[in-house]
């Protein structure tokens, strides 16, 4: 009889403190996983009487409560009860494809909740530059003032709402990922970095201050990503870190206060710089290729400038677009670069929307590509679009090179600052000796970014097939008549996985070497593939990929797990090859994982096979024993 998901969730509530007494939830494949604000609350005896609720753990700062595969279903319900994160509860999503692709899945993945920010702002800009460049406002009045904050204020402290968008990414705090962000474009910070507050020394060539007689390079971090994405890892660790050394009684403040007092100086000190002097080295080898090849250097770095501007180095080049304009009277390097690189970027989000059949992705396409087109602002497009769906960045950065070369070939180039190089920044492109030229070529060259990068992005792009209805987190809907049998039969089945066959109660984890779970055998495999034990349909598989469920046609429910704690490796390791729903036949090869990646996370390989369901058979016994193969018959399950 299935579980009343809503009783369920409120008798689990009441029993753990209530819901001011839960500060995070999540679940796995088989367990409800909360972290409590305190602990003692918890009355143990009172959740494990709970209808459904197979058995309760303490581990690593959570509260696990085991509920078997009906867990998805039910924490669907259950955080409907209250506003809680995830940041303590679950995994992080799957990392899938290679170290490039995940890079740019992560960083995607962390700007596109951004969107709405970067988008509503950067159509401010556009509306702003409209205003200076043909209607005349001016520069000096309180509205343009106003009007600017409004524009420019998300940009300016986008490292405090990175830290956010990555904490949640990474199941990290966001409140105190947040402090980092805000503390590195906090006022008092910016004007002591910035020289204005006390007599700087140097530190390898470059200004610095102290921090405990420690150098601090100054830079600025207004606007920037690399530092950010740089410290996920560490802000990571240093809050799992806190929260291991810090007692129960004094977790409330010792965690948070241990968390910046280390995250902070690690970032000023150390990672912080490391994006500064990269981007100084970027700027010398800019210069050096720009006086070796004019028109080749103009071509590679419009196409390489997205990948700049997601790292944040763009402003790197800043200082050497004054400098050219200062002592040369105009600048061909990075104003006419950025053009061409803005402009094919909103240039490929226009051929997505031309392309798509998804409603939502057209207008977020037209309105990210005004927005990279017109004001320059190129975030939601990269982000949004470009780097979400990869082949429209290809269309990008082609359309950027090839505009690019024409541009570095007819000698375009830019005469005066203005707003972000787009279209209507094109005008900074005139000059009183040459009117003419650069601001004509320059037109010109938009235009082949714009064209170039749509066409291929409308060529290359194709909308990404849905996810079926039936998959959102939790047991696949018993939609199919198999995977919902009618009646329960004996059954045998062979072993799923290669290896040595080893007695269920032997297993490290307490809940499955209790039979809590269910009745079954465990397998210490020598091959990395998991195949399936038996003709039927896969009811749950989780999202990191460690484990999943099948039930077979003849009613037997079957949870196989690999590793033990494998959840926390976010799904690396694990390459899934069916998914939720899907039919499967006895020996098709369900899942590949990596037993040395698993094993160098210290974390067993062990992997359990239970009947979920073993209340509903007489008996299930184990036939195997030392070695066995896909052939091997592992458990007798009889009615």
């Amino acid at each position: 009889m299935a579980l009343d998901y809503v009783e369920t969730s409120k008798k689990i509530i009441e029993a753990v403190g209530g819901v001011g007494n839960i500060s995070s939830a999540g679940n796995c494949m088989t367990r409800l996983r909360l972290v409590l604000k305190d602990e003692s609350k918890a009355n143990d005896a009172k959740v494990q009487g709970i209808k459904g609720v197979k058995g309760v753990m303490r581990q690593g700062g959570q509260y696990q409560i085991i509920i078997g595969n009906e867990v998805s279903n039910l924490f669907k319900e259950f955080k409907k009860h209250g506003n809680w994160g995830e940041d303590g509860g679950g995994a992080p999503a799957k990392a899938t494809g290679n170290p490039i692709m995940r890079m740019f899945g992560f960083v995607s993945g962390c700007m596109t909740p951004l969107l709405p920010g970067l988008l509503g702002c950067g159509m401010i800009k556009v509306l702003l530059t409209i205003l200076t460049n043909f209607a005349g406002m001016s520069t000096d009045t309180s509205a343009y003032t106003i009007l600017y904050s409004m524009g420019d204020c998300f940009m300016f402290f986008l490292p405090i709402f990175l830290c956010y968008t990555s904490a949640k990414k990474s199941g990290g705090n966001p409140v105190l990922w947040m402090i980092v962000g805000a503390t590195l474009v906090y006022p008092n910070l910016i004007s002591l970095l910035g020289g204005n507050t006390v007599e700087l020394g140097t530190f390898l060539g470059m200004n610095s201050t102290t921090f405990f007689g420690i150098p601090v390079i100054c830079a600025s971090y207004t606007s920037s990503v690399l530092p950010i994405m740089l410290m996920v890892p560490v802000m990571k660790w240093v809050e799992e870190f806190a929260d291991r050394v810090s007692p129960n009684v004094l977790k409330s403040f010792m965690k948070p206060m241990l968390f910046v007092l280390i995250c902070v100086p690690v970032c000023l000190i150390f990672l912080g710089p490391l994006g500064y002097t990269i981007g100084n080295l970027l700027s010398g080898g800019v210069s050096w290729l720009y006086n070796l090849s004019p028109w080749l250097t103009v071509g590679i770095l419009s196409a390489l400038m997205p990948f700049i501007v997601m790292t944040g180095m763009h402003y790197a080049l800043v200082p050497l677009m004054y400098t050219n304009l200062s002592v040369l009277g105009y600048d061909v390097i990075v104003k006419v670069t950025m053009m061409c690189s803005n402009i094919a970027q909103g240039g490929a989000t226009f051929g997505v929307a031309l392309k798509t059949k998804d409603e939502e992705t057209r207008s977020e396409g037209i309105a990210c590509g005004i927005s990279a087109t017109i004001a320059g602002v190129t975030e939601p497009a990269m982000y949004g679009i470009n780097m979400r769906y990869v082949k429209p960045m290809i269309g990008a950065v082609t359309g950027a090179a090839v505009a690019g070369l024409f541009c570095g070939l007819t000698g375009v180039k830019g005469y005066q600052t203005g707003g972000s190089p787009s279209f209507l920044s094109i005008v900074t492109f005139i000059s009183e000796s040459d009117p003419t030229h650069s601001f004509v070529f320059g037109i010109i060259g938009g235009v082949i970014a714009l064209v170039v990068s749509a066409v291929l992005a409308f060529i290359l792009y194709k909308d990404p097939e849905k996810a079926p209805a039936a998959v959102s987190g939790g047991a696949a809907s018993p939609t199919a008549s198999a995977a919902a049998p009618a009646s329960l039969s004996d059954t045998t089945i062979v072993s799923p996985v290669v290896g040595e066959a080893v007695a269920l109660n032997s297993i490290q984890d307490q809940v499955f070497s209790t039979g809590t779970l269910g009745q079954g055998i465990a397998i210490e495999p020598s091959v990395g593939e998991v195949h399936a034990p038996c003709d039927g349909t896969i009811s749950t598989f989780f999202d990191t990929g460690h484990a999943f469920g099948i039930v077979a046609d003849t009613g037997a429910e079957f949870l196989i797990h690999v590793g033990m704690d494998t959840i926390k490796l976010g799904g690396k390791g694990f390459t899934p090859l069916v998914k939720e729903g899907d039919r499967v036949k006895k020996g098709q090869l369900l899942l590949k994982f990596d037993i040395d990646y698993i094993k160098s996370q210290g974390l067993p390989v062990t992997t359990p096979v239970v009947v979920s369901n073993t209340d509903d058979f007489s008996a299930v016994t184990a036939l195997a024993s030392g070695k066995v193969d896909l052939n091997t018959k592992l458990l007798k399950i009889e009615k």
